[in-house]
């Protein structure tokens, strides 16, 4: 019997169940009805295109700031701006993984391995447990995205906030899953067949980072570092901070499709940048809403969701004031 293999059977049932599903399914029915949902369905790839395209292009262009500050004193204000959309390529990423940023089903998995690979995360074991967190989203032990649950303090909003828990996570899932290996809590979100899979993506992203690192090495070049690492990691809070503002201090512990999320007023260009996410409580509602038709679900809808006239920034005020305990303790962040 391989490692694998002894790991990959939990202790508790699979939380990712019919039944689960089924109640999801008539919470929704609540709010919305089958036949009043359909017509927001429906995918395109123009828009998908439109938004990746116009995403990239920015990317570009901070990449040439980047280019023409170096050697001057704005190269790290400029790695920094560069570093920021490169986070947010985390958006195109999580819409490509629900399946519904392209009508085009390889315009959907190209996309998202090219984002996937970018800011580090494996493709198809992200899908499986992004489904975990819709399907038990807020419920403590179960929701493997679960945000700074209470109670958090100011040490556990900083190990989020700067990038670290990502860091750790996200290399954890990529160095235990190409050895064959993956933990019992990640393991009740994956069907069985779909593990060598995930062994074999976290290979793959394994070797294209050493690749890059050994050539770069090799040829004496920091163009990686520069264009690409750095700016990664430095830039990574912002898009950090933003996902806070998605769940924490919403409704924890029960399915409350209406309160378990927010839906937020922000800049057209932050709304650009986060392919929508916003309006975050639409989503959750119904994960099968195309980005670009969450605006109109939310004129159908949003008078019954959980709409705040404030922005990301307003929120990260409220969490950091009313949600976080005032003292300095590390409750451990729900390890996934």
């Amino acid at each position: 019997m391989t490692e694998a293999s002894v790991e990959a059977t939990p202790d508790v049932d699979k939380l990712t169940t019919p039944d689960a599903n089924t109640k999801l399914l008539e919470a929704q029915r609540e709010i919305i009805s089958r036949k009043r949902l359909k017509p927001f369905t429906k995918r395109t790839d123009r828009h998908g295109l439109m938004y990746f395209g116009g995403h990239m292009s920015i990317i570009f262009g901070t990449g040439y700031l980047v280019y023409l500050a170096t050697g001057t004193g704005w190269l790290i204000p400029t790695m920094f701006l560069h570093g920021v959309m490169l986070g947010h390529l985390f958006a195109p990423m999580h819409e490509t993984s629900h399946g519904t940023a392209f009508r085009s089903r390889w315009l959907n998995e190209t996309v998202h391995w090219i984002t996937g690979i970018l800011i580090v995360w494996t493709p198809t074991y992200f899908r499986y447990d992004h489904t975990g967190h819709h399907t038990h989203a807020q419920e403590f032990g179960q929701d493997p995205e679960f945000v700074l649950p209470s109670p958090s303090s100011w040490i556990d909003y900083i190990y989020y906030v700067t990038g670290i828990h990502q860091w750790v996570k996200n290399l954890g899932w990529i160095f235990r899953h190409s050895m064959g290996r993956i933990r019992p809590f990640n393991r009740q979100f994956v069907p069985e067949d779909q593990l060598p899979k995930i062994f074999l993506e976290a290979r793959i992203f394994l070797a294209i980072y050493v690749t890059v690192a050994v050539v770069s090495i090799a040829l004496g070049s920091w163009a990686a570092a520069i264009y690409w690492a750095i700016p990664t990691v430095i830039g990574l809070p912002v898009a950090r901070a933003l996902r806070v503002a998605d769940h924490t201090g919403c409704t924890e512990g029960h399915l409350d499709l209406r309160t378990y999320a927010r839906t937020l007023k922000t800049d057209p260009l932050t709304r650009f940048l986060c392919w929508n996410m916003p309006y975050h409580c639409e989503h959750h509602l119904a994960p099968s809403v195309p980005f670009h038709a969450l605006p109109a679900l939310h004129r159908e809808v949003g008078h019954e969701m959980n709409p705040l006239d404030k922005g990301y920034w307003a929120v990260q005020w409220d969490v950091i004031r009313d949600h976080l305990e005032k003292k300095l303790r590390f409750h451990l962040i729900q390890s996934t």
